[in-house]
């Protein structure tokens, strides 16, 4: 696709600053308070349903990223403290050392070495995989892990919700544009669609009076 001025790369800054500025106005519309704000907003706005499906939505975002963060930092701290439940396997024939991370690993990287090198590296994986376990539970990342999962998958059910829905206004077409932004955030936000997309909603927040320097 031929560059244009709508497909111009925006700092990261500014691509933050879009998302929370529209993202404030849609809250205003659904019944939050745009704390320094003015946009222009019609009964038709605040009546689309879509909006609600975007608040809904966009609720279980934020708890996403909040999981995502607390996931992370507990995985971090598992992996500093007692390192990722694993055994380094030296096979002579060729060389060189294999990681294995499972039983069935060690069977398959110890074929045709000795018995006693197997349950020995079967050993070692037993007792770093119960060092691992027992500082999880204490942590609590396998539980931080299963509630991430919960939440991305109930993200996903209330995005269809939200697609599924027609706009029937300017803001519930804002908020379809606002989700799909959101979500495109996780991966290249510099490439086709994304520099057009954040075009559309800037121009949408223009149109609502929207305020300068997004």
């Amino acid at each position: 696709m031929a560059d244009s001025d709508n497909s111009r790369t925006l700092p990261v800054v500014t691509r933050r600053r879009l998302l929370s500025v529209s993202a404030t106005w849609l809250a205003g519309l659904v019944g939050g308070v745009g704390e320094g704000l003015h946009f222009a907003g019609g009964r038709n706005d605040r009546a689309d349903p879509a909006l609600m499906l975007w608040q809904e939505w966009w609720s279980v975002h934020e708890l996403v990223e909040k999981l995502c963060r607390k996931q992370q930092r507990l995985e971090t701290a598992l992996i500093a403290a007692v390192g990722f439940p694993h055994v380094e396997i030296a096979l002579p024939d060729k060389g060189c050392v294999v990681a294995a991370f499972s039983a069935e690993e060690i069977d398959r990287r110890f074929a045709g070495l000795p018995e006693d090198a197997e349950e020995k590296a079967t050993a070692v994986l037993a007792d770093r995989q119960a060092a691992w376990d027992a500082l999880d539970e204490r942590l609590g990342y396998s539980r931080a892990k299963r509630a991430e999962e919960e939440a991305f998958a109930l993200r996903a059910e209330r995005l269809d919700g939200l697609f599924a829905m027609r706009a029937c206004s300017v803001a519930g077409v804002a908020a379809k544009l606002h989700a799909v932004l959101a979500m495109g955030e996780e991966g290249p936000a510099d490439e086709f669609p994304w520099p057009q997309i954040r075009a559309a909603m800037t121009d949408l927040l223009s149109l609502t009076s929207g305020p300068s320097g997004v």
